[in-house]
């Protein structure tokens, strides 16, 4: 599945002013939007870049046929997504794996998924207009997430944060007007996600100015068939049109929405020198 996508900002003070205009360009009212977001980094460190070039194959004393090199493939990081109420925001107790308890994906019948592992590629560069990327998204329905990512990667905890914000739907474009939150402080010691929700009224704006942002967004999920993308892309610059004098949706650089993990060199050690005799 492929995503297009356009992004603009939002003001604090122009955000119900703009939550109303949306409602009427989607004849819908909004829905709202609670999500944890749990980043996950691999445990393998990404290759030093261009280091598969210099790998060599089979001995150099045999003759035989070249033996084509393959590319390095990227690690990426991952995030489970948590679909989340009001009611399940607690007191600010905010319990983690540490203490021994643990995450359950378990859904009832009839009901929906609340937890999903989401991968978001990093965006093309093809100049249509829009940003495009490949996305998956897969839903769990039993088990503790936490354990099953940590196993399947293998991956670790790096951190988690929240999206709070509406979501409309006009035509095939999927309109969020949301911000990020976060729960202030160092958790760096910590090694898993936490099992208890803390205060909705703990978590505060990531930006400190309280500015939403406006996401545009049109699923594909045949991204070879060229008449369905370009539909697609029209459809969303029409949006882009529709809100112009309201919100500037604007495409943003690829490398602000890279989900790679970077290559870091090592640390130089410094070179101990021994004093020479006299």
């Amino acid at each position: 599945m492929h995503e297009l996508l356009l992004y603009g900002q939002v003001p604090s003070a122009r955000h119900d002013q703009v939550l109303k205009i949306l409602a009427g360009v989607a004849a819908m009212q909004p829905r709202r939007v609670l999500e944890r977001h749990i980043i996950y980094r691999p445990t393998r460190e990404p290759e030093e870049p261009g280091a598969h070039l210099s790998r060599r194959g089979g001995t150099q004393n045999v003759a035989g046929k070249p033996v084509k090199q393959s590319a390095v493939k990227d690690l990426f990081y991952q995030q489970l997504v948590q679909k989340l109420s009001n009611e399940d925001f607690g007191a600010g107790t905010g319990h983690s794996q540490q203490d021994g308890r643990t995450l359950s994906a378990l859904v009832k019948p009839g009901e929906e998924p609340k937890w999903s592992l989401e991968f978001q590629d990093l965006p093309d560069t093809g100049d249509r207009g829009v940003s495009i990327r490949q996305t998956s998204t897969t839903h769990l329905v039993s088990g503790d997430p936490h354990a099953w990512m940590v196993a399947a990667g293998p991956h670790h905890f790096v951190s988690e944060y929240y999206i709070e914000g509406h979501r409309f739907v006009h035509g095939n474009v999927v309109i969020l007007l949301h911000r990020v939150l976060h729960e202030p402080g160092v958790r760096s010691l910590e090694t898993a996600p936490k099992v208890d929700m803390p205060a909705f009224t703990a978590l505060q704006p990531l930006d400190p100015s309280g500015a939403y942002i406006l996401e545009a967004k049109i699923r594909l999920h045949d991204f070879k068939d060229t008449p369905v993308l370009d539909n697609g892309v029209k459809e969303l610059l029409a949006f882009q049109e529709q809100m112009k004098g309201c919100v500037e949706l604007a495409l943003p650089d690829r490398l602000s929405l890279d989900s790679r993990v970077k290559w870091k060199p090592p640390p130089v050690l410094p070179v101990q020198t021994r004093p020479r005799k006299v």
